[in-house]
């Protein structure tokens, strides 16, 4: 008996396997034409007879059959044509095996009728597939019972059979369906997968499946226009052997973010293509979830956007010489004063922060208007660059600044700079210029350009302000011309003490 129903089983169980196969991939319950349909109705027909030839036996007087599942099948993959069609398939099947008889005609009446039901069953929706299974199966019970009952005219018998024939009909439903919703669940798996696969091979962008380590598992074509690697070339291999080393540190974080957070994450980097030339990536990477199994990868989706990061380097590249050239004075190629006023904001405040002096120089060259009507305003610019010339060669600091502060006026930022050390570079700057010994037959120092210059030094306080040490080193600068010009004079912004530094040559 349990040999007679698990030979049952296994003839339903192989028709579902050889019909998931056939039908893998196609979907029954979206994608059925009339031919599909007919081609269900009439397999399930077959598996229907030999459920019927196989027969169970419970004991010498009592047979069963599981007829009824194969009309089940047909109506739920393939609605009301292929259950109708099942039904007479079967019905049918009874009379040509049995001979025609009373008790076969009703037979194959019934199983017509019951397919008949069932298959306009077909086209009610249930909350659940299994309800659907099981609702269909119960009339189908029903239906059987009824005629068997009819047939044997005989209350004790037909219990006998019903005794066997329900927990079997029960048992094989309950079987065909976790085992078609299986089939059907990998056979949308295999649809999925290749549909996927197929994206993944068409997409411009590179499609990759790494182990936690990196290590590439999968790498679509498209790595052959972005790497010049084909996909065999780069599988089994670690990427970050062919990363830039500058980005190997936020690839690294970006890494990291996904292993322990499980949120995607966005990196642009660079990768060696085969060629050994560097190509600027954008990855997203994310752990690889909804296959309904667990894995330990990850899958990334790469486009190249060396073309971008290009443009953007360059536009970057361009905006940082604007500025450049907006912060500079367009004669001397020094800084401008707009630039100088900003810095010596930051510069002060920065002085503030760490509690260190801050000093100014202010200077211009002497007599200047009388140089310009000697020697005209074209040579009065190019003795201005020679001055600004000089005075960016005096600075050795990487923090000090001079900039064109007006006219033939300069100014030089000194940070953390003392009394002393500012006075040292104002008197270079004048002993340099004095050096240069360019002619001025109408100063009323000497014959030659000199410049007059102003220090101030101060340590920064949250409660002063910088303009004050602009003040204090033009008023030093105004008090060395009154002093006879071609000489240096210190101010000390807090005891506004103020002293003049004879020229030593």
């Amino acid at each position: 008996m349990f040999l007679d129903l698990l030979n049952n089983l296994a003839i339903t169980a192989s028709f579902l396997f050889i019909a998931g196969k056939f039908f893998q991939n196609r979907n029954l319950e979206r994608d059925n034409t009339v031919r599909i349909k007919i081609l269900l109705g009439f397999g399930a027909g077959v598996l229907g007879t030999l459920l019927m030839l196989n027969s169970i036996h419970p004991n010498e007087t009592v047979i069963v059959d599981l007829r009824h599942l194969a009309m089940i099948l047909a109506a739920v993959f393939g609605g009301p044509i292929a259950g109708v069609l099942s039904g007479l398939i079967i019905g049918a099947m009874r009379i040509i095996l049995y001979g025609v008889s009373g008790a076969s005609v009703i037979a194959a009446a019934v199983t017509a009728g019951i397919g008949i039901l069932i298959g306009l069953l077909a086209l009610v929706r249930f909350p659940k597939i299994l309800y659907k299974y099981l609702i269909m199966n119960l009339i189908c019970i029903m239906a059987f019972s009824v005629t068997i009952l009819y047939l044997l005219n005989d209350v004790v018998l037909t219990g006998k059979v019903l005794i066997y024939f329900i927990p079997f009909a029960v048992c094989g439903n309950l079987f065909t369906y976790f085992l078609a919703e299986s089939i059907k669940k990998a056979n949308e798996n295999h649809r999925n997968i290749k549909y996927y696969k197929l994206l993944a091979e068409n997409s411009s962008d590179l499609i990759t499946t790494h182990q936690l380590d990196g290590t590439f598992k999968y790498v679509s074509p498209s790595s052959r226009t972005i790497l010049g690697y084909d996909p065999d070339e780069l599988m089994g291999k670690n990427p970050y052997d062919f990363y830039h080393p500058e980005d190997l540190s936020k690839i690294s974080a970006s890494h990291d973010t996904i292993l322990d957070s499980n949120q995607d994450d966005v990196v642009e980097y660079r990768f060696r293509r085969k060629d050994g030339s560097y190509v600027w990536l954008e990855t997203t990477s994310k752990k690889m979830s909804g296959t309904g199994i667990e894995t330990d990868e990850l899958i990334c989706s790469s486009r190249d956007v060396d073309i971008r990061k290009k443009l953007e380097n360059d536009l970057i590249d361009r905006n940082n010489e604007l500025k450049r050239i907006s912060n500079m004075d367009g004669l001397t190629e020094i800084y401008n004063r707009r630039y100088f006023d900003y810095m010596l904001s930051e510069e002060w405040k920065r002085a503030v922060e760490k509690g260190t002096s801050l000093s100014l120089i202010m200077f211009d060259i002497d007599y200047f208007k009388f140089y310009n009507d000697t020697y005209g305003h074209q040579q009065g610019d190019e003795c201005i660059k020679e001055i600004a010339h000089v005075g960016k060669m005096v600075l050795n600091k990487p923090y000090d600044l001079i900039a064109r502060y007006g006219g033939e006026e300069f100014a030089v930022i000194l940070p953390d700079t003392s009394e002393n050390g500012a006075l040292k570079v104002a008197e270079t700057i004048r002993r340099s210029v004095q050096v240069l010994a360019i002619p001025h037959v109408n100063s009323k120092v000497k014959p030659i350009v000199t410049v007059s210059v102003g220090v101030a030094t101060v340590q920064p306080t949250k409660e002063m302000n910088h303009l004050q040490l602009v003040v204090h080193a033009d008023d030093a600068l105004y008090k060395a011309k009154n002093a006879g010009r071609n000489r240096v004079h210190f101010c000390d912004v807090e005891s506004e003490e103020t002293k003049d530094i004879v020229p030593q040559s």
